[in-house]
């Protein structure tokens, strides 16, 4: 089951969603909403639950609320050597549109956008 949770922690932006069962989080995705545009923030799903289609639900839902939030694009960043998250977010119709030189100190991240208005 997904849902969303509210986790202000001092952050008005801020949201999250959760992937959930049998009372227990399994992944959980956060991402900022300001105004017309949404950033994700983090996507995590528990190692045991990986490849169970559960990252898929995940972004399915966020792009959901996107389009009913009538946000104009998603954003992100991803390190180099994540090429699982990469493929992920392809399939999800993002594309790679900038290198972020040592973003995460000893890695480049790629910044990812997807155009949804």
């Amino acid at each position: 089951m997904l849902r969303e949770v509210e986790k202000n922690e001092g952050n008005p932006f801020a949201k999250y969603i959760e992937y959930v069962e049998d009372d227990e989080v399994l992944g959980h995705l956060t991402y900022s909403l300001i105004y017309d545009r949404m950033e994700i923030d983090n996507i995590c799903v528990e190692e045991p639950y990986r490849n169970k289609g559960i990252g898929t639900k995940l972004m399915s839902y966020l792009i959901s609320l996107a389009i009913e939030y009538h946000v104009v694009n998603i954003t992100l960043e991803v390190r180099l050597s994540n090429e699982i998250a990469r493929h992920l977010y392809k399939k999800f119709g993002f594309r790679e549109v900038a290198l972020r030189k040592f973003y995460y100190g000893d890695e480049d991240g790629i910044l990812m956008e997807k155009q949804v208005m």
